[in-house]
């Protein structure tokens, strides 16, 4: 519970969101967004496990979008993706030189209780829903993507944004 107060409190963070104008609720509101949460897991019993997912959608640092367009993009992904069936905050994060995205996933459906699993075949669906959307809107797309190309989640988010890893600095 605590780590996904955490993990709202930072896709939210006004400093990174333009005081959260780029913070948008899908089947929430963007105030309680915890609550209700809770709110629907509580009925079916699924107050524990995996509570949320969180995801993230990055635009090159190159290209010239704006906060408006990638915060639209990302609203129209989380709709597509999620709309339907589950609770979802979209944040936008204007703080780095490549604009990205944030979304916040309450795992139970609001629909019928089932819970929302990611695994490799849904984040290809997010990935195929992503590239749709850039093209349609003029954006690039990473051709060919490897999906962490058999290296931790944490050294590849790293080198993603120009870190080094841990790994990398002791070799």
């Amino acid at each position: 519970e605590e780590a996904l107060q955490q993990v709202n409190i930072y896709v939210r963070n006004g400093d990174k969101t333009e005081e959260e104008l780029y913070v948008t609720g899908i089947n929430c509101s963007t105030e309680h967004t915890l609550e209700e949460f809770w709110v629907v897991k509580r009925p079916f019993g699924k107050t524990g496990g995996i509570l949320a997912h969180h995801g993230w959608q990055s635009f090159a640092a190159a290209e010239a979008v704006d906060a408006d367009l990638v915060h639209q993009i990302g609203v129209e992904l989380a709709q597509k993706a999620f709309g339907d069936r589950f609770q979802v905050i979209v944040t936008t994060h204007t703080d780095q030189k490549h604009l990205h995205n944030h979304f916040e996933v309450n795992s139970v459906s609001f629909v019928d209780g089932k819970k929302y699993y990611g695994n490799k075949e849904s984040l290809r669906r997010l990935r195929q829903l992503s590239d749709e959307l850039c093209l349609q809107y003029g954006l690039s797309v990473i051709e060919n993507p490897k999906l962490y190309a058999g290296i931790s989640k944490g050294r590849y988010r790293a080198e993603l944004h120009g870190h080094s890893s841990w790994r990398a600095m002791v070799c």
